[in-house]
């Protein structure tokens, strides 16, 4: 049976992941964001063929970043839409997240990720990636990137603008690095 080359959720994670990390052994990119290698690797092989990335030498995989961009700010909400589940305590995410506090108030309808260890209480939606709410401790970086991307995947108008000139503004300095 071929490979599928469709993009799965959490190869959203694995972008993000490489576009701060693009030197980062696959091994450790596995263990930060809680996925196997084989998982990392076989990510690495969707981005690269939806041309989110671009493998290099040297065993860097320099992420694609106005493609990468334009998927974030216009696709990923479309390709993996989120629901509201019942109310849970969790990690706060999207306009409740920390990195979006100066922008929204993220304590109207906050939305969480479910966690027993989380600071909040709110809507459940279910992460990108399973293992996100330990991304707080374990990479706060990606933590932030996908609260943001949760924001354009389930937010407001407002809350969509917010979130995309944040990701934009770091996108940008990822690739003047």
């Amino acid at each position: 049976m071929p490979k599928s080359h469709v993009l799965r959720p959490l190869d959203v994670p694995v972008a993000v992941y490489l576009a701060l990390r693009p030197y980062a052994p696959y091994a450790t990119l596995a263990g930060d964001l809680g996925i196997s290698v084989s998982t990392a690797h076989q990510a690495v092989e969707r981005l690269t063929f939806a041309a989110l990335l671009s493998p290099k030498s040297g065993g860097l995989r320099a992420v694609s970043v106005p493609e990468l961009e334009e998927f974030l700010l216009h696709g990923v909400r479309y390709a993996f839409p989120v629901q509201r589940l019942r109310q849970k305590r969790g990690v706060p995410t999207a306009h409740s997240a920390p990195v979006l506090a100066r922008e929204l108030d993220g304590q109207l309808d906050p939305v969480v990720w479910a966690s027993p260890n989380g600071s909040i209480v709110g809507a459940e939606v279910k992460p990108l990636l399973p293992s996100a709410p330990e991304l707080v401790e374990r990479c706060p970086p990606v933590y932030e990137w996908l609260a943001l991307i949760d924001a354009i995947r389930i937010g407001t108008a407002r809350d969509r603008g917010a979130a995309g000139r944040l990701l934009s503004h770091r996108l940008e300095a990822v690739h003047a690095s």
